[in-house]
């Protein structure tokens, strides 16, 4: 089991070098080409470990339905990312974006009709509060906050990843989450792709930096490796303990988006992202 704890651990810091490899990139490319390439490089890669695992990628014709509304769905929350990055430090994002699970919570509430406690309504209330302080910088009295494009874009990513959870769940459990995940990003690699093939030219990419070429090549290839670990982690650890690693991910964010961006990290952002995660785990324990 170490060497799946590793596997975890390995995914999380991914995931959290995912948001400083974004911002990297938006120094040179705009948001949907970023989306475009990520795809464009990982899909290849992702399609190789579902051939070698001998993973099952047909679906029925009813099938494709949910698959078609979770490709809208994760191209917005991966657009919205992109775009947010762009108002917004990394060192946030990654505090705000562990809001996913309450974000779940509260759209199964209202989506599928299922049960929220009030540990859950507690969970969601400290979270609440901890984003507040992020956005704001504990600047309660200037309603400047609340026009903090970048903050609240990511807020929203939250919840069209609890949005594309909800509508690909059923899909998830009877198929392989690995081949869901590749039908989905298909569509949204496509389209991008076309996009760039119309506004953009060689030589736009042959004066690149390595600098954002190699953000770019970790995007691809190192965010498709993560997809991979999470699902050996789930199958042998189960859902829930392997969730506990996502805690670490915005601690990573910050490890790396301070030396590697020159971000801030104050006392404020501390005690926020604290509180956000606070939130979280009282709304999960049991």
């Amino acid at each position: 089991m170490t060497s799946i704890r590793v596997l975890l651990l390995i995914c999380v810091f991914i995931w959290g070098w995912t948001f400083v490899a974004t911002k990297i990139c938006l120094e040179y490319l705009d948001p949907y080409e970023i989306v475009g390439l990520r795809f464009f490089i990982g899909l290849p890669l992702l399609f190789l470990v579902i051939k070698k695992k001998k993973y099952e990628i047909g679906f029925s014709r009813t099938e494709y339905r949910s698959l078609a509304i979770g490709s809208v769905i994760i191209g917005l929350h991966f657009m919205l990312q992109a775009v947010a990055l762009n108002y917004t430090s990394a060192t946030n994002t990654g505090w705000i974006i562990g809001v996913s699970p309450l974000a779940m919570a509260g759209l199964s509430f209202l989506i599928l009709k299922e049960r929220i406690g009030s540990q859950e309504i507690a969970g969601i209330l400290i979270a609440t509060f901890g984003i507040i302080l992020l956005i704001s910088r504990g600047e309660f009295s200037s309603l400047g906050w609340l026009t903090s494009v970048g903050d609240w874009l990511i807020l929203a990513s939250a919840h069209t990843w609890a949005l594309y959870t909800i509508a690909t769940r059923n899909l998830s459990r009877s198929r392989n989450p690995l081949a869901v995940t590749l039908f989905v990003f298909v569509p949204v690699t496509v389209g991008c792709m076309l996009y760039i093939l119309l506004t953009k030219s060689i030589q736009h990419y042959a004066s690149l930096p390595s600098e954002p070429i190699i953000a770019l090549l970790s995007l691809g290839v190192l965010g498709t490796l993560a997809q991979w670990f999470w699902q050996i982690g789930v199958a042998k650890l189960g859902a829930a303990r392997a969730g506990i690693f996502l805690y670490l991910e915005p601690v990573t964010t910050t490890m790396l988006a301070v030396p590697l961006l020159g971000e801030s990290f104050t006392l404020l952002t501390a005690l926020g992202g604290s509180m956000v995660m606070a939130g979280v785990w009282w709304a999960q324990r049991k």
